[in-house]
């Protein structure tokens, strides 16, 4: 858990801020990306979560990085037993990652029934042009914001993510849930025109 995490969490809220977390995931199996949202449902337990609960893997590509070798299909999988999970417990579930990342360690053709966050840091801010849909866009990591010291990362939702339903918690799931299975090949998603509206 990061250290400012209740703080954080407890500041937004107090200032009457929608708030959304991440997790920043290492798993390397179904089993521990499910181990990893029950300790998210766990620390989010009790605060007012409004916005999404997001799966972050990202490749640790040192040698002695656990997640160096880890294949896209496996990777697919924690996805959707993370969000599944999350979902589960009354929560708006999400994914993340990059253009790098799309269709090498997350499948999104798998992922549909998940909002997309990109993280796209493009040159003076510009338009991101990653050509399939996304309901969120990370567009630089070189903010500032005031009361904060150093860089933070800055985003934009799109009118289709404000417009979803609030999520409604639970007190968790009754049971862990089965992962979708996964496809024997993994074809591209359709292209389709950068989501609009951001505001």
């Amino acid at each position: 858990q990061d250290p400012y995490f209740e703080a954080n969490i407890e500041g937004a809220l107090a200032n009457g801020l929608d708030v959304g977390i991440y997790f920043f995931s290492q798993a390397l199996t179904v089993e521990e990306a499910l181990e990893e949202a029950e300790v998210t449902l766990d620390w989010i337990s009790g605060y007012d979560i409004t916005g999404p609960v997001v799966f972050d893997w990202e490749r640790i590509e040192y040698d002695s990085g656990r997640t160096a070798n880890v294949s896209g299909v496996t990777v697919t999988d924690c996805a959707i037993a993370f969000c599944e999970a999350v979902e589960a417990a009354g929560y708006q579930p999400m994914c993340y990652g990059s253009p790098t990342t799309v269709n090498e360690d997350l499948y999104i053709d798998r992922l549909l029934d998940y909002p997309f966050w990109l993280a796209n840091y493009t040159r003076d801010w510009a338009v991101t042009t990653y050509p399939y849909h996304y309901d969120m866009w990370q567009y630089s990591s070189s903010g500032s914001v005031d009361g904060i010291e150093g860089n933070v990362d800055l985003d934009l939702f799109t009118d289709e993510m404000r417009a979803r339903p609030e999520p409604t918690q639970s007190a968790g799931p009754s049971s862990a849930p089965t992962p979708s299975p996964a496809p024997t090949s993994t074809p591209a998603p359709k292209r389709t025109e950068p989501a609009s509206g951001a505001s």
